[in-house]
């Protein structure tokens, strides 16, 4: 088993991500409440209690894509993926750089369909 390191920051910011965009129901209703809390004392504990049920589901999905980071995988591709997020330096030069490799690499299995080529070559016919 490799040696793998969850960065901090992906970590930070995939909790961030949760916090506001996967659970974004709790989130606009913790807000909304604590809102209407500023006027009716009750709704700012209904609030608080929402959005830290938000931050509480937010660290424990966070902690679940860690551990699916951390363990290994029968994906080659997916361990190439999680080898270049814990190589040393800026994880995201380190993502563009084997994101780019992937799409260059005339080898690589990844082909996008290119569905204007057909497009175009079939109204040239039609001309």
């Amino acid at each position: 088993m490799k040696n793998r390191k969850y960065p901090i920051s992906l970590f930070i910011f995939g909790f961030l991500m949760n916090v506001v965009f996967r659970f974004w129901v709790l989130f606009v209703l913790g807000i909304v409440f604590s809102i209407v809390g500023i006027f009716v004392k009750s709704f700012v504990n209904i609030g608080l209690a929402i959005l830290l049920l938000d931050v509480a589901l937010s660290f424990v999905e966070q902690m679940r894509l860690r551990q699916t980071f951390l363990e290994e995988s029968d994906d080659s591709d997916f361990e190439a993926f999680k080898d270049m997020m814990s190589k040393d330096g800026n994880w995201m030069e380190n993502v563009r750089g084997f994101l780019n490799d992937k799409i260059s690499n005339p080898d690589n299995e990844f082909k996008p369909d290119n569905e204007n080529e057909e497009n175009d070559e079939d109204e040239e016919d039609d001309e």
